[in-house]
C-alpha cells in the first residue's frame, strides 16, 4: 500500500508543527531536524532570537507545500517496484516447484500445499 498524497498535505497543513509530512513522506533526519527548528525557535522566540528560527522554518514549511507531490510519488514508484520484484521471486519459486514435481520428487499435494503457502503471502 503506497501513501496518499492528499494524506500528506493534510499533514503539512495540521500536524506541521511536528513535521508530520516529512515523517509520512520517509524523510526521518529533515523531519527531526524541522521538528526541532520549530520548537527551539518556540521556546526562544521570548528572547527575539526564536524568531529568526520561526522565520526559516516557515520559509522551509512553505517550500515542502511544492515538494509534497513529489516524495508521495517517488515513494509509491519505490513500493511499486519491490512488490513486483518480490512477485517476480515468488513466481521463479513457484517454477521450481513445479520442476520438483514433474521430475518426481515431490508429489502433487505437497506441490500444491508449498505453492498455496507461497501464494498466499503475494
Amino acid at each position: 500500500m503506497g501513501r496518499n498524497v492528499y494524506i500528506a498535505y493534510l499533514l503539512w497543513f495540521f500536524l506541521s508543527t511536528f513535521s508530520g509530512h516529512r515523517f509520512y513522506c520517509g524523510k526521518i533526519t529533515s523531519g527531526f531536524l524541522q521538528l526541532g527548528l520549530f520548537w527551539f525557535g518556540s521556546a526562544t522566540a521570548v528572547f527575539l532570537i526564536g524568531y529568526v528560527f520561526l522565520a526559516i522554518w516557515l520559509v522551509w514549511w512553505l517550500i515542502d507545500l511544492f515538494l509534497i507531490h513529489s516524495w508521495v510519488a517517488r515513494i509509491n514508484e519505490i513500493i511499486s517496484l519491490e512488490h513486483s520484484i518480490s512477485d517476480s521471486k515468488k513466481l521463479e519459486n513457484i517454477e521450481k516447484l513445479y520442476e520438483l514435481y514433474k521430475n518426481g520428487a515431490i508429489s502433487y499435494e505437497e506441490y500444491i500445499n508449498r505453492k498455496d503457502m507461497i501464494l498466499k503471502n503475494i
